[in-house]
């Protein structure tokens, strides 16, 4: 592969932003992929940004999707507790309403544990 900006000179590596083949006088090593030198060096380094970000958003994602599905549950505990216990003449809607938040909560925490699998790599 030639170098987009000098055809005459083999290209080293091509650059992370535009896929350009780019020689050693053009490219930029920044560490974690090359760049052009100039224009794209601030767009290579913001995808490095981005990445980072979203491993640890990633990383967190097991964790995060039992705390939705928790929280749920406890609110229908509350409500249908409150339903069963104090709302003697309408047992009603509090009591429904808290069956709700557990069935949901028990439908989320299957859909987040089937979608973020344990860390040992099989699904619970």
């Amino acid at each position: 592969m030639r170098c987009f900006n000098h055809r005459d000179r083999e290209a080293v590596g091509t650059c992370k932003a535009c896929s350009k083949g780019l020689c050693a006088e053009c490219a930029v090593d920044l560490g974690h992929g090359l760049s052009c030198r100039g224009p794209h060096e601030a767009t290579v380094e913001s995808y490095r940004v981005m990445l980072e970000r979203n491993n640890r958003v990633l990383n967190a994602a097991p964790t995060n999707s039992i705390v939705g599905p928790a929280f749920l549950v406890v609110l229908g505990l509350l409500f249908a507790g409150y339903g069963l216990t104090f709302e003697r003449g309408s047992k009603g809607f509090t009591l429904i309403l808290g069956c709700v938040f557990l069935v949901y909560g028990v439908i989320a925490f299957i859909r987040n544990r089937k979608t973020f699998p344990s860390r040992n790599g099989s699904a619970t």
